[in-house]
């Protein structure tokens, strides 16, 4: 006796079907995506510049987990073979676990921008300066400080700073000893640099 054909659509299969293969890679490209439509659309006018210590790696991989397992169930709705499933999970969490970077240093930094809470100032001893070139053959300089608390109750620890090139020059002719950094927490908790002294 042949099943209705209704009974046949709604029968879950026992292999991945074709479209789910290309829906697992989506952990992976949803941040970049939603990376490049930030930089179109917002650009810099959101500050993105996450001061020492306070970075926002757990938050990505809540992110990357979250994105991962609602992938999963997405890929993975129409399949009853356990295999299968756990093919598709294994498959889920690699590329999510190559989205975490873009997260945690792409999307969340601007994101973190969108609210500010009170600007502080805090002042803190400059060690030196630094000039480094892009890793993948860019072109230009990246300009960085390396910078110590005052004292041991300073609201940012120590640690490199990314600055603009023009902070860079001023704070080599002035050969500055002790900066002021001006930070905000963020909407995400972590503090936001948005000047330099």
């Amino acid at each position: 006796m042949e099943r209705p054909k209704s009974a046949r659509r709604t029968r879950k299969e026992s292999v991945l079907p074709p479209a789910a293969l290309g829906q697992c890679l989506l952990p992976f490209a949803l941040p970049i995506l939603i990376t490049m439509a930030l930089a179109v659309t917002v650009g810099e006018s959101w500050p993105r510049n996450i001061a020492p210590g306070s970075g926002l790696k757990l938050a990505g991989l809540v992110a990357t987990a979250f994105t991962g397992a609602a992938v999963w169930c997405l890929a993975t709705r129409q399949v009853d073979d356990r295999r299968v499933r756990k093919g598709v999970a294994i498959l889920c969490a690699v590329t999510a676990l190559m989205g975490w970077p873009v997260w945690s240093v792409g999307v969340l930094p601007s994101v973190n921008g969108i609210a500010l809470g009170p600007e502080k100032e805090t002042p803190m001893r400059l060690t030196r300066l630094e000039i480094t070139t892009p890793s993948k053959g860019g072109r230009g300089f990246y300009h960085w400080a390396w910078l110590e608390p005052l004292s041991g109750r300073s609201a940012l620890p120590q640690g490199r700073v990314f600055i603009a090139e023009a902070v860079h020059a001023k704070w080599t002719a002035e050969r500055s000893k002790i900066v002021t950094l001006h930070h905000a927490k963020g909407m995400l908790g972590a503090e936001v640099l948005t000047g330099f002294d």
